[in-house]
């Protein structure tokens, strides 16, 4: 049913106004206002102290967590790195042939900038910090489930009522007035008025034949505006217990009729304290210590997964480097390969080369050619991907800074000179996430006694006090002389137990699997570490033989020029000797580059690669080896 008013000058038609009252649009939009002010102030204050609980509780926790990013924040970073402020090429690298093309003044990007960049862009890292946050967010609500919580609400409303009443005729009290006249008029006058009393009696038959001496029913309306209010506040204990405390009020008024007004009050408490089910700090705060250590445990993952993700980020560095470099050294060799065969034709117009001999130089240029716009393709895809990997869009115009890898050529190779069983045992006692497989046994344990705890039967301490106001009218008395309270014991026998049963066969059923679980992955963590120190020594060897490679193709592509100036070369030497140079400078960079995420790879899986706040790594000063 729809209230429909009509409309008055200079008010909000259509509106439901108490009688008597009438709100000016003006007003009504002040206020509008002020509520979605309100409103957006309260969104942003919630969500700033949301941030503040949040990062207060992994402050907190970081201590325990060795290399744990400081001051974690989701938002953006104070001086986050522009790409107008990296470095711009000059001019097109001619050395990477023809089919690259690397437009002038593209953002030229070192190792340093691009992790940094990938921390502050990267989707995949950014959605592991929200994943952290939201953790000790939930944790804020288990630990607010143990301090006092209020609430209150208020609610008022302006009621109708209508009903019918009946009213007694005023007929026969007025026939007997006019008896009563005529009375007084016979005494007055001395003499008797027969014909006022005919027409009395006239009157009243007709009246009583009319039906006026019935009484009447009519429709009585009835307005008031009735409200109460109410005040909660509830703490639950550590041990189990609940606290509780309610003050409520409620108060009438009637607008229309009487004008009575009626107000009460009444303050409640109540307390409950298990005994046996439920019962005991340990059981009853078993939710709120799973948060905490979940917490614990999120961090300790989200640690671990900066250190991969650094990793990641230098193996796909080093990667596109690497593939640059096989670039460059495929076009320098169709280049000079190139010469060669100009140079052989040449030979063979003197009749000093065989066309056999020219053709076989003529298939090599060509497959030298097919292999140099291969792996331009694959430099491209690569480099493409690492945008991504970078959170770039694939049109951002960047290179990476070919002097990274002669940084990498000049340090040579930095072996770390740790023995095998040193290494392991570094892990055991450092990778963060062993040390949640091994908590986890804890959690198994503890589940298993909270499970044990439900199989006892429930028996609660349970009491309630009531005390309401002194009387009517003055709800701000409460008369405690007359308070009404009780306490007792609430017992549950748990006649049927077996979800119960069940859960407690199920949790040391878990708390076996976790055991397993943990000694497992102590197994796995050895197998990592010996399987990242033998790619190290592995990646050392390689990284020999590549040099003495390269040394020696050098040497062989030198003769075979020499004598092919002479006249004394075969095509199939020369050949052979370049493109056994081609794939030892291709093999030195990748045992170069092997043996650094190789090293990278080690000190993550003993668990001693420490990664800063810009992403940047840091290694431990442990002694190493040094090859030129």
């Amino acid at each position: 049913m729809t209230l429909r008013l009509p409309p008055v000058p200079g008010y909000c038609r259509n509106h439901p106004l108490l009688p008597g009252r009438r709100f000016s649009c003006a007003l009504l939009a002040a206020a509008l206002t002020f509520l979605l002010v309100v409103s957006g102030c309260s969104t942003t204050a919630s969500r700033e102290r949301a941030d503040a609980e949040a990062y207060g509780i992994l402050e907190e926790k970081s201590p325990d967590v060795p290399g744990a990013e400081p001051e974690f924040s989701l938002n953006a970073v104070d001086s986050p790195l522009a790409l107008e402020s990296l470095p711009r090429t000059e001019e097109p690298d001619t050395g990477l042939g023809e089919a690259i093309t690397e437009p002038a003044g593209s953002s030229v990007l070192s190792l340093e900038n691009a992790i940094m960049l990938a921390v502050q862009r990267n989707r995949g890292y950014q959605n592991a910090k929200e994943s952290l946050y939201l953790e000790a967010l939930a944790l804020t609500l288990d630990r607010h489930q143990y301090t006092p919580i209020f609430s209150g609400s208020a609610a008022t409303a302006l009621q109708r009522s209508a009903k019918d009443q009946t009213v007694p005729s005023l007929f026969p009290e007025t026939m007997a007035g006019v008896g009563a006249i005529v009375g007084e008029l016979e005494q007055l006058t001395g003499s008797q008025s027969e014909l006022l009393r005919a027409y009395a009696g006239l009157l009243e038959s007709a009246g009583e034949a009319a039906g006026l001496d019935e009484p009447a029913t009519q429709l009585v309306e009835e307005r008031r505006v009735t409200g109460n209010t109410s005040l909660n506040v509830s703490r639950l204990m550590r041990g189990g217990g609940r606290i509780a405390a309610s003050l409520t009020t409620n108060f009438l008024r009637f607008l229309t009729g009487d004008p009575r007004e009626a107000s009460a009050s009444a303050l409640e408490l109540t307390f409950a304290q298990p005994l046996l089910r439920g019962a005991g700090r340990d059981i009853a705060a078993e939710r709120l210590t799973q948060a905490e250590r979940d917490v614990l445990y999120a961090l300790r993952e989200f640690t671990h997964y900066r250190k991969t993700f650094t990793v990641n980020v230098c193996a796909a560095y080093y990667s596109v480097l690497r593939q640059r470099d096989i670039v460059r050294n495929n076009w320098t060799s169709l280049r000079n390969f190139m010469m060669n065969v100009e140079r052989e034709r040449a030979f063979a117009q003197e009749g000093l080369r065989t066309q056999a001999e020219l053709g076989r130089m003529e298939q090599f240029r060509l497959n030298n050619e097919n292999e140099y716009v291969n792996a331009a393709r694959r430099y491209q895809e690569e480099l493409d991907e690492f945008k991504i990997l970078l959170g770039l869009s694939t049109d951002t115009p960047i290179v990476l800074d070919n002097r990274e890898m002669e940084r990498l050529r000049t340090r040579g190779l930095n072996h770390p000179s740790v023995a095998l069983e040193d290494a392991t045992q570094v892990a055991l006692v450092s990778r963060l996430d062993l040390y949640n497989e091994k908590d986890r046994v804890d959690d198994a344990r503890r589940r298993v006694r909270v499970a044990a705890n439900a199989l006892k039967p429930g028996l609660d301490i349970v009491a309630d006090a009531l005390v309401g106001s002194t009387e009517e009218n003055n709800p701000a008395d409460l008369d405690f002389n007359r308070m009404d309270w009780n306490i007792g014991l609430d017992l549950d026998p748990a006649l049927d137990k077996k979800q119960e049963r069940n859960a407690y066969r199920a949790a040391l059923i878990d708390l076996e699997r976790t055991l397993r679980n943990s000694t497992l992955a102590e197994d796995n963590i050895k197998l990592e570490v010996r399987g990242a120190w033998r790619n190290l020594e592995q990646a050392q060897n390689n990284y020999r033989v590549a040099l003495e490679s390269v040394k020696l193709s050098e040497r062989r592509v030198e003769e075979q020029q020499l004598l092919s100036e002479l006249g004394l070369a075969t095509a199939q030497d020369q050949v052979d000797a370049q493109e056994d140079l081609i794939q030892s400078q291709n093999s030195l960079t990748s045992a170069l580059i092997a043996h650094t995420l190789a090293r990278l790879n080690f000190w993550r899986d003993m668990g001693i690669l420490y990664i800063g706040k810009d992403g940047l790594w840091k290694e431990l000063p442990l002694d190493t080896a040094k090859e030129e």
